[in-house]
């Protein structure tokens, strides 16, 4: 599914194909925020068809494709409109108001487009093609295999949780490097682009929650990757992705876990402003019954129990808005002074993005529990929206990047190795 709106091709003076969309240099941040909320209404109304569909639906994708939310961190020469990752994420929020599922493909699918600009010159050429119309979805773990073949690799495999597998035209895997058909212990590896047709999607997501997602796997046997369509995982853990030098905005030089430690949040937050929305409606429209004299003619906002766990909610929501809008900004900053001079992210400094994610996925999780518990049993049957809320929150917080305990024991490991902390007292020091 393409735009309805036509992009631009042109040579500059480099003798470098540019692509221009239309509203290149006209689109805000404030008309995309707009568009988005604008789409709540028809996102919760296709809420439970898409779990039921599992994957994105054809009207989600149009829509999605239509308002120009997959170029939003899109490089500007290859049809993008390069704006920022907090950008992004409140589209997503908003997005995530009107569907948990909607919200999680489009970080993942909108954000990759900035995935896509790390590639080289001739591997973004190939990736935006004519139209800058990318969708791509990844598995960025190493666990394929691929072979050196003329003029590229061959690449296999088993490659699992594909978020939009459905609707992408690229697909990402990692594959490490075999010679004579053994991987050596210093192989080095590979994410690797890949058409959609090439390999064979799995019916394999069936899960709690985010069902719409089609987080599926896929297989690849002996696909055929062109050189400019292999990018050495190396240069983007010494932050040297080649697609910094091609783009001059500092955002393509940000560090691959630091983009991707925020790029999903906006989900999580969207999912539970959601869910408080949906608690300020049951406040009054559900009366308040009791055993003894049956329905009392008050609403649940007349409950002081009931209005406290909104509060609590909303708090908890509003406060995880505030920490990822920060976290992405302070992104965007960050790479706007280090990259200038060359500076790049320590070890310590890249995983905070990942221990503040988690954070504020925590924050989340809690403030969809309050509301799931002031909502009642009536707000539990399976297909009610605070019910849907319930399980795709939970099923998010299970991602290894916003597992609290695991993202805490990672930066405390990087912590403690940048020096200057002592991880064991001295000799002949005092125990604490």
């Amino acid at each position: 599914m393409t735009s309805t709106l036509e992009v631009r091709v042109e040579i500059d003076a480099n003798g470098r194909r540019v692509l221009t969309h239309p509203e290149a240099d006209s689109i805000t941040r404030e008309v995309l925020i707009e568009r988005a909320k604008a789409m709540v209404p028809a996102l919760r109304e296709r809420a439970a068809r898409t779990e039921e569909a599992g994957r994105l639906l054809p009207e989600t994708v149009q829509a999605f494709t239509d308002a120009g939310f997959f170029r939003i961190v899109q490089p500007k020469r290859y049809g993008g409109f390069e704006l920022g990752v907090d950008v992004l994420e409140e589209v997503v929020i908003e997005v995530g108001r009107g569907c948990g599922s909607s919200a999680w493909c489009l970080a993942i699918l909108g954000g990759h487009t900035w995935w896509s600009g790390l590639f080289d010159e001739a591997g973004q050429d190939l990736l935006f093609g004519d139209d800058g119309h990318v969708i791509m979805a990844t598995n960025l773990s190493g666990n394929g295999r691929c072979h050196r073949v003329d003029g590229g690799y061959e690449v296999s495999g088993k490659f699992v949780y594909l978020s939009g597998c459905d609707v992408a035209n690229w697909l990402c895997v990692g594959a490490m490097l075999q010679e004579d058909g053994v991987v050596p212990e210093d192989a080095p590896w590979f994410y690797m682009a890949l058409r959609p047709q090439d390999v064979t999607i799995l019916d394999d997501w069936h899960m709690l929650g985010l069902r719409g997602t089609g987080s599926k796997s896929v297989t690849a046997d002996k696909v055929f990757v062109p050189q400019c369509l292999a990018l050495p995982q190396f240069a983007i853990a010494e932050q040297e992705a080649p697609g910094r030098y091609v783009h001059a905005n500092p955002l393509y030089a940000a560090p691959m876990l630091s983009f991707l430690s925020i790029e999903t949040t906006g989900a999580a937050v969207g999912i539970a402003q959601q869910a408080v929305d949906i608690l300020e409606d049951i406040a009054v429209s559900k009366p308040v019954r009791t055993r003894e004299a049956g329905l009392t003619g008050a609403t649940q906002s007349a409950l002081p129990s009931f209005r406290r766990r909104l509060a609590e909610a909303k708090s908890l929501a509003n406060a995880a808005r505030v920490l990822l809008l920060d976290e992405a900004r302070k992104l965007v900053t960050t790479m706007q002074a280090y990259a200038p001079q060359g500076r790049k992210m320590t070890p310590e400094e890249i995983v905070e993005y990942g221990l503040n994610s988690a954070r504020l996925v925590d924050l989340c999780v809690q403030a969809v529990d309050h509301c799931f518990a002031a909502a009642g049993t009536s707000s539990t049957f399976l297909g009610r929206p605070m019910e849907r809320c319930w399980r795709d929150m939970h099923m998010l917080s299970t991602h290894n990047v916003y597992r609290l305990d695991l993202m805490g024991e990672r930066w405390a490991a990087a912590h403690f190795e940048a020096g200057g902390h002592p991880q064991t007292p001295a000799k002949g020091a005092p125990a604490r």
